[in-house]
């Protein structure tokens, strides 16, 4: 399979075209853009291959290029190292049981079965094929994720895609009997969710016909009218689509949370709005935060590309910070000067992320260091009622002052 290849509808984009039935067809034709976090992922995905099939430590590579162009670093190297760590050791907990464990890594496995789109594929992470004392197989299938944003293993369509498709490829040698999707990301552990054969093929059977019908939307564009119905925007299923910046039901859906209408200036009502419908309003702001940034990003495509887009212009940012053109050459003038040490370098002791992974092996070492590391509370914020974490309570700010009378006060002032 060539490496630029991509299924219509992918397994990454599964939550995407399953929701909005429309997405497919609003993305043909769409830039890409460019994406720094993307090629980050990409380039960490590709030191964890590196590092599984060759059974290195992501440091082995300190100082290595990957494709994207990123070198790896001890910071670097930590994150991957936490996900390869999780995944030896799971390999080594079910072998401790008795069980042979097949592991295999950049799986394409089909996923045609289930959107319908032939020859489809999606490459899986690693998936692991158990083979168990009793003579039954189970599968893991293993995401590695390395973005800020949290994913949850519990009904993931990615990872129920990858799995189908991990027993499509291995059925006939195996008798599965579950598949556990599993969520590996370097800030959160715990995250796996198991399924049963029976239960992965009823999602297919729900599934199948979301895909087709999308598919099928996204083949007769410029044939046939996107209805209203089809759309279905929402913070999720926004997230990763190309034709954020572009979808009139994602407007339509901005201008009826803020209550505004873009192409229209008319007075805005000087009632406030009352605070029981600022919840409401909070659960959809990052819907809203989302759609500005495609908004900015796609006008910013534009005009770096040279086209114009009537109301904005291009100007010159500030101006970067003072560098040397030469490192060499200045350090060698500077010595020149006989400058002392202190005033031409500056050292910075490394975080404990980094520490710990190089005391791994060396468990008193590691149990002194990590006596001396503090990690602060992380600081309040609000969100949804939907949200797992535990609710914290909060003193009014007024509570242990004195309350005073000052009306009459006031009422000199008026």
């Amino acid at each position: 399979m060539p490496d630029d290849y991509h299924a219509l509808a992918s397994p990454s984009s599964a939550h995407r075209v399953l929701n909005c039935a429309n997405a497919l067809a609003m993305e043909k034709g769409q830039p890409d853009g460019s994406s720094k976090a993307a090629d980050l992922g990409t380039d960490k995905h590709e030191l964890l291959s590196m590092c599984l099939a060759f059974s290195k430590d992501a440091e082995t590579y300190l100082g290595h290029v990957l494709k994207k162009g990123h070198a790896v670093d001890k910071s670097f190297a930590a994150d991957v190292q936490t996900v390869v760590s999780n995944v030896r050791d799971r390999i080594a907990n079910y072998e401790a049981q008795g069980c042979a464990v097949t592991v295999e890594i950049e799986q394409d496995v089909p996923v045609s079965q289930i959107t319908g789109e032939e020859g489809a594929t999606g490459r899986a992470d690693i998936v692991l094929i158990i083979s168990w004392p009793d003579g039954h197989a189970t599968t893991d299938v293993i995401d590695a994720k390395f973005g800020y944003q949290e994913v949850d293993a519990e009904n993931n369509p990615q990872g129920m895609m990858y799995g189908h498709g991990a027993l499509q490829k291995f059925g006939l040698v195996e008798d599965f009997k579950e598949i556990t999707i599993v969520i590996e990301q370097p800030l959160r552990t715990g995250n796996e969710w198991t399924l049963t054969v029976e239960d992965l093929e009823a999602w297919v059977s729900d599934a199948r016909p979301k895909f087709e019908k999308a598919i099928l939307i996204h083949k007769l564009v410029g044939e046939r009218a996107l209805k209203e119905e089809d759309f279905a925007p929402s913070e999720k299923t926004c997230m990763w689509c190309k034709a954020k910046a572009v979808c009139p039901a994602l407007l339509a859906r901005v201008e009826a949370i803020t209550e505004s209408d873009f192409e229209t200036l008319e007075p805005i009502p000087v009632d406030l709005i009352p605070i029981e419908k600022l919840g409401p309003k909070f659960a959809e702001l990052e819907l809203v935060e989302d759609w500005i940034k495609a908004v900015r990003a796609r006008i910013e495509l534009e005009m770096f590309a040279g086209r114009k887009v009537p109301g904005v212009k291009v100007v010159a940012g500030k101006r970067g910070n003072r560098s040397w053109a030469n490192d060499e050459e200045a350090e060698t003038m500077m010595k020149g000067f006989r400058l002392k040490l202190e005033q031409m370098y500056s050292f910075k002791l490394l975080g404990p992320k980094p520490i710990l992974e190089a005391l791994k092996d060396q468990p008193r070492r590691l149990k002194k260091i990590e006596a001396l590391i503090v990690q602060p509370e992380g600081k309040p914020h609000v969100v949804l009622d939907s949200d797992k974490r535990p609710a914290i309570e909060i003193k009014p700010v007024e509570d242990g002052f004195e309350t005073v009378d000052d009306s009459e006060d006031i009422d000199s002032l008026c």
